[in-house]
């Protein structure tokens, strides 16, 4: 596989209610464009394991595929981060070891307003550096091993709406093939 893609299960909307399906069919959404229009493999937990895997198979699934992949995309959507306080949280797990690894890390946020748009990133880099400042003070109200491993190394920080997201994931695309040849 290219590349794994993480998300929160169960997702909260703007309003604070619970939305379990919002973070499948958002995962979902961008493994099949990655995979059909830009020829990516993309490992999904949910097309590799059943909603009734043990948390041992889930963490052995996880970390297998993570092992074998050129880089990482994690999908972040409000809500996502209230369980970070739990250091079992399966979540802030993925986050971490994407942190702590020496792989590419794209963070894309959905239904949030945390980080500014990604059109600043076109005036010079600045944004790019302000979109990931803002996603670590973010990660500070909940964990803050979590904002110290985001702010010690380069993260691709993009806003991902309905808009942007096939010009969003062509990027990814774009770039992970540079860095692959």
């Amino acid at each position: 596989y290219d590349c794994i893609i993480f998300y929160r299960w169960f997702t909260m909307t703007q309003d604070g209610q619970q939305h379990s399906d919002r973070g499948l069919v958002m995962a979902r959404a961008v493994a099949d464009t990655l995979s059909r229009s830009f020829g990516i493999t993309v490992w999904l937990d949910q097309y590799q394991m059943s909603r009734d895997a043990t948390r041992e198979q889930v963490l052995s699934g996880i970390h297998k595929a993570f092992l074998g992949v050129r880089y990482v995309i994690i999908l972040a959507a409000p809500g996502d981060w209230d369980r970070f306080v739990n250091d079992d949280d399966i979540h802030r797990w993925e986050w971490e070891i994407s942190l702590k690894s020496g792989k590419p890390v794209w963070v894309l946020q959905y239904d949030t307003k945390i980080c500014p748009p990604n059109t600043a990133a076109r005036s010079g880099g600045g944004g790019l550096l302000l979109r990931q400042l803002s996603l670590v003070r973010e990660l500070l109200l909940f964990s803050n091993r979590l904002a110290e491993l985001a702010f010690e190394r380069k993260l691709e920080v993009r806003n991902l709406t309905a808009e942007n997201f096939y010009t969003t994931l062509e990027e990814i695309a774009q770039i992970q093939e540079l860095v692959s040849v």
